[in-house]
């Protein structure tokens, strides 16, 4: 299952929050736990929040709590799904303005990105945003940074990387300088999740689990995570998709989140990122849903050479063992298009209104944008391509739906 010489030939790096605090109402003791980062009554504060979370009663009893502790706190809500280069670097100017003693982002993957952008932009005036895509490519971190999720799916919250993007095209930060020192993740942010908005969310907690297993750069370390995060997918998504103030399912969904989180960093992501982040942008279809739809047809595509590692996803499933290995790996991914379809995810690109003509110029995007070369398939124009033929048909190679 793993290669003992690539184990060997790389180190295992696990780049998580110093901190990671999940806690039912751990948003209303944030003044507390800002405290332990050393930050002072008196001090600045610069929030920012997703518009959509903003008149929740927890988050107006950390407004309480902060005053009260005698913060200086400017709240920032202008934040927007998919984040541009234009919006970072007018938050980034006014939060050079301010000068804050700490930043605090609390929201979805969008608004926790865009809060670790910020803290790249304060910290290194001489630089703009574009300077910080790519890998580590942001000199230096002063700044403290507390991230607190209200979504559970991004797992940015717990990763080393930002996403922006700049009209059709998404681009990658990567850096070491982005990591929280400190994640809150409290279930009871995400209790007012939409449903579509839930599944979509738990479908990219699932992509980042199995897509790092996938990875090249996998390990026994990232799989335990992934493996968890799995388990808990396939057990309480449904629950917290049908609902929402499931409290057990939207705690779970949280902790499986912020553990796909983990391997998303260790290991990185694969094919179905690369799919996902290339259509979803251009047709305006949301990150969670897009990597939801690709997943099943990734897994599809990666079956010859993940047989071992499915079999080991139907053992944390309890799925049958009376089959032959082959046959329980083709189970898995059968299982993964279900669970998709029950959620009302489309599967089928024909579905959205993208024209067949376009999957060509898809195809040769996605393999010039996102390349992975963490994948154990060598990806080529034309493997890329037959999986987005699959997907615009809605139909599997190897599985039978």
């Amino acid at each position: 299952m793993y290669s003992f010489h690539n184990l060997l030939s790389r180190p295992l790096v696990m780049s998580t929050p110093k901190e990671i605090i999940f806690e039912v109402n751990g948003t209303i003791k944030m003044a507390d736990y800002i405290k332990s980062l050393g930050i002072s009554e008196g001090s600045k504060i610069l929030i920012l929040i997703d518009p959509a979370i903003k008149n929740l009663d927890s988050i107006k009893m950390l407004d309480k709590s902060l005053f009260e502790n005698e913060f200086h706190v400017e709240w920032v809500s202008e934040v927007e799904y998919e984040p541009s280069i234009s919006t970072a670097e007018r938050i980034i100017e006014n939060g050079r303005k301010l000068k804050p003693n700490i930043v605090i982002g609390i929201g979805g993957g969008s608004t926790l990105d865009l809060a670790k952008i910020l803290v790249a932009g304060i910290d290194n005036p001489e630089k703009n945003v574009r300077d910080f895509i790519g890998v580590e490519k942001i000199p230096k971190r002063i700044t403290p940074l507390v991230l607190a999720p209200s979504t559970a799916g991004t797992g940015s919250e717990v990763s080393r990387f930002a996403i922006v993007s700049e009209g059709e095209r998404k681009m990658s930060i990567s850096s070491r300088h982005i990591i929280a020192d400190m994640a809150i993740v409290d279930p009871v942010l995400t209790y007012t999740m939409p449903p579509k908005i839930t599944a979509g969310a738990g479908l990219d907690a699932l992509s980042h689990a199995i897509e790092a297993m996938i990875s090249l750069r996998s390990s026994p370390v990232s799989d335990m995570f992934s493996l968890q995060s799995i388990k808990l997918v396939f057990n309480y998504l449904i629950r917290a998709y049908l609902r929402g103030r499931d409290e057990e399912a939207r705690y779970y969904m949280s902790m499986a989140a912020t553990l796909a989180g983990i391997p998303l960093t260790m290991s990185g992501m694969v094919l179905g990122h690369s799919i996902a982040q290339t259509f979803g942008p251009t047709y305006k279809i949301h990150h969670g849903i897009s990597c939801g739809m690709t997943l099943p047809y990734i897994m599809d595509f990666y079956l010859p050479v993940m047989i071992d590692k499915y079999n080991v996803i139907a053992d944390i499933l309890e799925m049958k063992q009376e089959i032959d290995r082959y046959s329980r790996a083709l189970e898995v991914v059968k299982q993964v298009w279900n669970l998709v379809k029950e959620l009302n995810i489309p599967l089928s690109l024909k579905d959205i209104g993208i024209s067949k003509v376009e999957l060509e110029k898809l195809a040769e995007r996605t393999l010039k944008e996102w390349p992975r070369p963490n994948s154990p398939i060598e990806l080529t124009k034309e493997r890329i391509l037959k999986v987005y033929e699959n997907m615009y048909e809605g139909v599997l190679s190897r599985v039978k739906i």
